[in-house]
């Protein structure tokens, strides 16, 4: 598997559009009378283009003032903002420019690109969706939402932003850097190579692009190609260990013994990122006692790596150990207090324990580090019903969706805490509102339907959920509440149809269960060395769900190191046909 650690993200400052210079006729005419908005505008943008940032806000802001309601001037004051470090204020500068002109889609990027900056990842998705949905062809912006995804582990939707962005602009480097890093990183070394090697013909300056290309060839097998990249990768980064080791161990094999003794033979001190690397990998492979063991091993090398233990606590949530996230976290909030991501992972690992008092407690503190921030406020109204505080609750989640009104989940909250309070009609409209963001939205067109049953519609109840089933056709509990809707009309046959299918999907989710506790069951025989032990229990898991291609691949570890390479082979050559991005068999 390829070691990486994430690259640096040097994204370009956003492109504010043509900018006007005022003519020397009208800079007397100035003299004469007192500037107008729109050339108190153009001197703020000249003033931009210059970098001259104090004086340019002064004049969008007097732009402004003379004209409220001047989108572009509030989307200019707002990239003025962001230069001179005031990264709240600028959003707050782009949301009103949002709100003046929907239409605005540099303003929607903006704001994007400063929400990231603020740590909201979830927000810049969809602001930078928001402007893409009214200009798809723009290739900042779709490199953008890459980049954004690629921080949300979402890698799939990453390298399709990636590939847009090149498509569209086939001589932007980064879109070509990040789409190889992303693909290397997700094991399609093949896919990736010619990406670094298309970046490095783009900007032959562009050094971290050698170190990647190097590594992605070593672990291909190609020595020779990695060595000529690698070697120019320490000429142009001479203190980058990572780039020595891996330049050391493909001169090795390319037999090239003499050049190799000048290069480390052991990993440098410095390896921690790509542990780290090797971590998230493993992890969005959802290989997650790999990913934990690699996170370990990163912060072990460095005791300081903020970003390795905030990994490690995620890792660690995945794999339902709140405990050891939770000290995780609080060692990253340790090294850097006012660490944003810290504090929303944090109270996340609280909730997933059931510390609901916790977590409120800790999204409270993290609202007093970022008061602007949506997803804070959200999920301390979570925390807040969980705590049966309902009333609090609701207005955590006003604020939330006040804050990011696209942000679905806050509106399906409160309709659920609504219902919950018996206020149906409410409920309702709280539920609509969610489906209204996002029409596909399976559990708010269910709980609507569950409302509507409760008003005696059922014709619109029944609506409801055949609507809900349309996005999630395997979700047992909506087919046993249509059910029960249609046994309620009078339709006993279409009741049955759906209480059988009902039943059919529970006894195939219980089956999955069942079948993941044996995989894991077999991995644990498996590092024990009981083999026969191990290779029964990936055998009784197949059996509950055939398809599981982790499953197969386990059987086939386990039937290698018991010698029976054939057997292994063939389960091997079943787990890759039911995903192809299984890793090799070692």
């Amino acid at each position: 598997m390829l070691s990486l650690f994430k690259p640096t993200i040097f994204v370009k400052l956003v492109i504010i559009g043509a900018l006007v210079c005022p003519s020397t006729g009208l800079a007397q005419a100035r003299r004469a009378s007192p500037a107008t908005a729109e050339q108190h505008f153009q001197r703020g943008i000249a003033l931009l283009e210059k970098q001259q940032t104090a004086r340019a806000i002064e004049e969008l802001r007097s732009a402004i003032r003379l004209k409220p309601r001047f989108a572009e001037a509030h989307n200019a004051l707002g990239l003025a903002l962001a230069r001179n470090g005031e990264v709240k204020l600028a959003s707050d500068s782009f949301r009103e420019a949002t709100a003046l002109d929907p239409k605005l889609y540099k303003a929607y990027r903006n704001l994007g690109r400063s929400l990231q900056q603020l740590g909201d990842n979830d927000g810049a998705v969809a602001a930078f969706r928001q402007s893409l949905s009214i200009k798809a062809d723009d290739a900042d912006t779709r490199f953008l939402l890459g980049v954004a995804l690629q921080q949300k582990g979402m890698a799939g939707e990453a390298i399709a932003e990636f590939r847009e962005a090149a498509r569209l602009e086939p001589r932007m480097a980064e879109a070509r850097f990040y789409l190889g890093y992303a693909l290397a990183a997700s094991g399609k070394l093949q896919e990736a190579i010619p990406e670094f090697e298309t970046t490095l013909k783009l900007k032959p300056d562009y050094n971290e692009a050698y170190y990647y290309l190097g590594t992605a060839r070593w672990f291909s097998g190609d020595a020779n190609g990695a060595a000529a990249a690698l070697k120019t990768a320490v000429k142009q980064m001479p203190n980058h260990a990572d780039s020595h080791y891996y330049l050391g161990l493909a001169l090795r094999k390319s037999a090239d013994a003499q050049a190799a003794m000048g290069e480390p033979a052991t990993p440098p001190p410095d390896m921690a990122g790509p542990r780290n690397g090797t971590g998230q990998a493993s992890q969005d492979s959802e290989e997650l006692e790999s990913a934990v063991e690699a996170f370990r091993a990163a912060v072990r090398l460095k005791p300081d790596f903020i970003q390795a233990y905030n990994d490690l606590g995620l890792a660690l949530v995945a794999r339902r150990d709140p405990e050891g996230a939770i000290s995780a976290f609080n060692t990253a909030i340790k090294l850097d207090p006012n660490n944003i991501i810290a504090h929303h992972n944090l109270g996340m690992a609280l909730i997933q324990k059931g510390d609901y008092a916790a977590a409120v407690e800790q999204y409270r503190r993290l609202i007093a580090l970022a008061p602007d921030s949506s997803e804070a406020h959200y999920n301390l109204g979570l925390a807040l019903k969980n705590k049966d505080l309902f009333d609090e609750a609701i207005i955590e989640l006003q604020r939330a969706i006040a804050l990011q009104p696209s942000l679905q989940e806050a509106r399906y909250t409160l309709g659920v805490i609504l219902l919950q309070q018996g206020k149906l009609s409410e409920s309702a409209a709280g539920f609509k509102a969610a489906l209204a963001v996002r029409p596909d939205y399976a559990e708010a067109r269910y709980a609507l339907g569950t409302v509507l049953q409760q008003q005696g519609d059922l014709a619109g109840a029944i609506a409801a959920f055949r609507e809900a089933l349309k996005t999630a056709p395997n979700a047992p509990e909506i087919h046993n509440t249509l059910g029960s809707a249609l046994r309620q009309q009078g339709d006993m046959e279409g009741a049955r149809v759906e209480f059988q299918e009902a039943a059919r999907l529970n006894k195939k989710r219980s089956d999955m269960q069942a079948a993941m506790f044996a995989i894991n069951t077999g991995v644990a025989r498996l590092k024990e060395g009981q083999l026969d032990a191990a290779i029964e229990r990936f055998e009784a898991a197949i059996k509950l769900t055939p398809d599981d291609a982790k499953a197969h691949y386990n059987l086939a570890r386990a039937l290698l190191l018991r010698g029976r390479k054939e057997a292994a082979q063939a389960e091997y050559q079943k787990a890759r046909r039911l995903d192809p991005r299984i890793k090799p068999l070692m």
